[in-house]
């Protein structure tokens, strides 16, 4: 991917006091950051989260569309940049690593798979990635593949025998299982044999804004039945924004509340340094990103991470209790991960 160098940091407006102490105090967790080629850079993303408050980001590090090979070099990245700069950063692997981090004043660091590709086909896999630091894993990207149907596909065919397997699995290894990108059957099949809290990383809510790749309102129910968390997606194309108004973020963690409760609510910017770039790839992927009535992909900005302290002066303007706060912020993703990684 070509890029055109970092754009400015965002000008938050200005917030209420009560808002500022809560989110400095708070536990602040995005839960996907895309770090493969053309999208990481730790000289400037990096630093800049860890600026606007940001505490933990989970990195996306497969490669597309997906193997052992290259997925483990990504790894081998970012574990060589934690090396390098240990005085800022901590990949960590557990939730007591989380809070160690805070505590420390460090930018914990775990790792995602978006796809299941990587695998290739071995389950054995699961148990590899999960020791190399990966804490939860897709099921499909957009499109079909050897566990189930993707979010963009024409059909609905849910989970082959082999994504069933794939759930137990990563249930068996202590790896959050993720909806995201995947398919309607897909996720619902996978919610119901899940034995540990489901979740879905970085999405909007389709009752909000009417996208193939925002969910509905009983995946969202599913989810939260299984004590899992939704992390609210920041990406302009999705909360229908092109700007990614700080407002139409909150519509869609609102949306959610207002359906399951604050507890079963997160955050999964989803940040991209270059949209346009990157919409100009989606363009050019019809069979990933079909276009939504016949009408091609167009440019949308995506949140800063700036914008989570407009975010949650928002929540507190909303009448959300501070607790409440606290947990979409972060708490809740932690819950999360004390329940499921072993």
């Amino acid at each position: 991917m070509n890029t055109r160098g970092p754009r400015p940091a965002y000008e938050c407006r200005p917030v209420g006091e009560t808002a500022r102490a809560l989110y400095d105090e708070a536990l602040v967790w995005d839960m996907t950051l895309p770090w493969v080629e053309g999208y990481a850079d730790e000289d400037i993303t990096l630093p800049r989260f860890r600026a606007a408050g940001v505490d933990l980001i989970s990195l996306t590090v497969n490669d597309f569309p997906g193997s052992v090979g290259g997925t483990v070099r990504q790894i081998a990245k970012v574990k060589a940049t934690v090396a390098a700069r240990a005085e800022d950063l901590v990949l960590i692997t557990s939730a007591d690593d989380v809070r160690r981090a805070k505590a420390a004043g460090k930018l914990a660091l775990t790792l995602n798979l978006q796809e299941t590709n990587p695998l290739e086909r071995s389950l054995e896999m699961v148990q590899v990635f999960y020791d190399l630091g990966v804490r939860h894993m897709l099921l499909a990207y957009n499109q079909k593949n050897y566990v189930g149907d993707g979010c963009a596909e024409a059909t609905d065919a849910g989970l082959s025998r082999f994504g069933r397997r794939a759930v137990q699995e990563m249930n068996r290894v202590g790896m959050l299982v993720d909806g995201t990108h995947s398919g309607y059957r897909t996720t619902m099949e996978a919610i119901e044999i899940s034995e540990r809290p489901f979740i879905f990383s970085h999405c909007c809510a389709r009752g909000v804004a009417p996208h193939y790749r925002n969910i509905k309102d009983d995946q969202i129910k599913a989810c939260a039945a299984t004590g899992g968390v939704i992390g609210i997606n920041g990406v302009g194309g999705f909360l229908i924004d092109k700007q990614a108004h700080t407002g139409s973020m909150f519509r869609h963690v609102d949306h959610v509340v207002q359906l399951v409760g604050a507890r079963h609510v997160g955050i999964g910017l989803d940040y991209v340094k270059d949209p346009a770039a990157f919409w100009v790839t989606a363009r050019n992927a019809p069979e990933a990103w079909p276009q939504i009535d016949g009408k091609p992909h167009e440019d949308h900005e995506t949140v800063q991470p700036e914008q989570l302290l407009e975010l949650t002066d928002l929540m507190l303007g909303a009448g959300y209790a501070e607790d409440d706060v606290r947990g979409i912020l972060g708490e809740n993703f932690l819950r999360v991960a004390e329940a499921v990684w072993k």
